[in-house]
């Protein structure tokens, strides 16, 4: 099996427990350097749905 079967192997349910995951290690680090961490980032961390905001240009 090569890299791009076993990514598409992967379930949704997976791939929501990855985000909220890295959603969780993002919080953790933001937290100890004393920055804000946005609230759709805690609700990646919760596993609710989320929006991003738009990206600055």
């Amino acid at each position: 099996m090569n890299t791009a079967q076993a990514r598409n192997s992967w379930t949704p349910t997976e791939r929501r427990r990855v985000a909220a995951a890295a959603a969780r290690a993002s919080i953790a680090l933001r937290e100890r350097s004393g920055r804000e961490v946005p609230q759709w980032i805690r609700d990646a961390a919760a596993g609710r749905p989320t929006t991003p905001p738009p990206e600055h240009s």
